[in-house]
């Protein structure tokens, strides 16, 4: 892979995202709480790693290492969070139990959505993997959803190398 990424592939990279929202969406629904949430960190991984191959950014098995990382340490949280609103939807009436899975389904869409919507823009202003900030991501999604606890710190990706 180049170390040089290439530009202009937005539309074509929105595509392989608009995939992974659907895998994502469905992940979701698996009723088992924690297997859900490490099927959905495996698509978010694999989702990245296609968005590199795309834009011809190199995905070494040791910046994947420190990605899953990353991802493992927003892991825990979504594991107590599926197991909680699973045990919430239990005792809610039929109606209202297909409107919390799709809220489910939809919020997962919706993340997936800006996770690859993130590396697309950092992929097209020329960053790398190891150019990433995970503090911009944090950022990016505080900015657009300031109720949320901010999240544990990555490590850095860089300085990792």
């Amino acid at each position: 892979m180049s170390e040089t990424p290439k530009h202009g592939l937005e539309t074509s990279a929105m595509k392989i995202v608009y995939r992974y929202m659907a895998v994502s969406a469905g992940a979701a629904l698996i009723p088992v709480p924690g297997v859900d949430t490490a099927i959905l960190a495996g698509v978010h991984v694999a989702l990245i790693k296609e968005l590199c191959d795309h834009y011809s950014v190199s995905f070494t098995e040791h910046t994947a290492r420190n990605l899953l990382i990353a991802i493992v340490a927003s892991v825990v949280p979504a594991t107590i969070g599926s197991f909680a609103g699973r045990g919430i939807l239990k005792l809610l009436p039929s109606g209202a139990r297909i409107i919390g899975w799709a809220l489910m389904s939809a919020s997962s869409a919706a993340f997936s959505y800006g996770i690859g919507r993130l590396f697309i823009l950092h992929f097209e202003s020329g960053g790398t993997l190891l150019s990433f900030d995970t503090s911009r991501l944090h950022k990016v999604f505080h900015r657009h959803a300031p109720a949320l606890p901010a999240p544990p710190a990555a490590p850095d990706l860089a300085a990792a190398q």
